[in-house]
């Protein structure tokens, strides 16, 4: 038996809906959150921010309601209802007090099934999205960032990044007719998972979901990997100038060629935890607070989910001066933790960070949402969540070194800065 086995009720209040209902002892207080499949992968072939636009119109106005009777309703509520788009899903998430739960689902209701898309609100959207695009053209991380992704993936791989200038152009090209259609095709249940945590009844919510989503055109969408892989691994390198910036970033690193399924992942997870997760791993206490190099620095792992060939990446931000010496420093560690792996000491500490984030992350309604919603996107059971603990702890060194040899190649390094550099000094 676990805690969340116990306290999660799981059920299918309509087909395609799944629920997941948490009751705490938090008085009056509920949270929840919500996804379907129907992200950026599901745009039409030819532009990608079709799924974005839709999503961001969620809140502009129903059928029955503008988005200032929208407003206004959850204002005098005190609730909160905000919809995203990820690369994969669309996600809604709100809260609000107990007695108006009834109100705020009806309200996520109309807005998922019957959204107006005004045209006058998609004009307002895309100025201020483009307006954002623009600024970002000045952001350094983002565009390294932008061009390592670039370097490691081939188009319509899902972890493959647009340049600013073409986002902008997809933005420019889409109408009210893409978004509706979108919509029409794309939302619905099917695979919609909603998870609820607070002062809930699990037969209460289950019938009011019955009551609001009853008869929403179910859809079989379905989460694919493409068959498409990374690049080969392979040394490479790119500039991307930037004028007038008082500090360069830096993304280096490469494809790894497993998903978040795979049974390796965990060990290289924790090896690049090591080398950059958090403050007291070796790249923050070597080349931050010891040689000074550096602002910030760190390393992670990404594009694993849903059956992708991730990538692990090391960051940094320099100031132009110390680019070089920051570079090298950084190349130090990795050398290091690749010829030596890690210590038996440094994998406890961090076993020890892991599993204590995680059960600090069930200290608050928003967290167990969180974890519970990000889970069922996996198509997990909720014993999972009861279980990872243990697989953190289960680690062993020798799978963590020898992760780090299987899936790490120093020699191979894709390497990305951008800023205002010195040509001369690229090395």
């Amino acid at each position: 038996m676990g805690f969340f086995k116990d306290q999660v009720q799981t059920k299918e209040p309509v087909p395609g809906f799944t629920s997941y209902v948490m009751s705490t002892s938090v008085k009056d207080v509920i949270t929840f959150a919500g996804s379907f499949v129907g992200g950026t992968v599901f745009s039409p072939a030819g532009n990608q921010k079709i799924a974005s636009l839709t999503a961001a119109m969620l809140d502009k106005g129903t059928k029955s309601k503008d988005k200032y009777v929208i407003s206004d309703m959850l204002e005098s509520a005190g609730a909160e209802l905000s919809f995203s788009s990820t690369r994969h899903h669309v996600q809604f998430a709100g809260h609000c007090l107990k007695n108006d739960l009834e109100t705020v689902i009806k309200l996520l209701g109309e807005q998922l099934q019957t959204p107006a898309f005004p045209g006058k609100e998609l004009k307002i959207l895309k100025t201020r999205l483009i307006g954002n695009l623009e600024r970002t053209k000045e952001d350094t991380k983002k565009q390294a960032l932008i061009g390592f992704l670039r370097n490691l993936y081939p188009e319509n791989h899902p972890n493959h990044r647009l340049t600013t200038d073409k986002a902008i152009d997809q933005i420019l090209g889409t109408g009210m007719k893409d978004i509706s259609t979108f919509h029409q095709k794309i939302y619905g249940p099917g695979n919609l998972n909603f998870a609820i945590v607070g002062d809930v009844i699990s037969d209460k919510v289950n019938d009011l979901i019955y009551e609001v989503f009853h008869g929403w055109d179910e859809k079989n969408i379905k989460l694919e990997t493409n068959g498409l892989n990374a690049f080969p691994v392979e040394k490479k390198e790119e500039q991307i100038h930037i004028p007038d910036k008082t500090s360069a970033d830096m993304y280096l690193g490469q494809s790894v060629g497993i998903d978040r399924d795979h049974e390796d992942y965990y060990p290289l997870m924790m090896a690049i935890y090591i080398l950059g997760g958090n403050f007291s791993a070796r790249l923050m206490q070597n080349v931050r607070d010891k040689q000074g190099l550096t602002y910030g620095i760190g390393s992670s792992i990404g594009g694993v989910s849903f059956g992708n060939d991730g990538y692990w990446s090391t960051w940094g931000t320099f100031a132009p001066d110390l680019l070089d010496a920051g570079k090298e420093a950084t190349m130090e560690q990795v050398s290091d933790w690749y010829n030596n792996g890690a210590t038996l000491q440094e994998l406890e500490n961090k076993k020890t960070t892991l599993t204590g984030s995680f059960k600090v992350g069930m200290d608050s309604t928003g967290g167990l949402t969180a974890k519970i919603l990000s889970n069922a996107e996996k198509n997990r059971s909720v014993e999972y969540l009861d279980q990872y603990p243990e697989i953190i702890r289960g680690i062993t060194l020798k799978q963590v070194n020898n992760a780090i040899k299987h899936y790490i190649d120093p020699k191979k390094l894709t390497l990305v800065i951008a800023g205002t550099i010195d040509k001369a000094s690229w090395t």
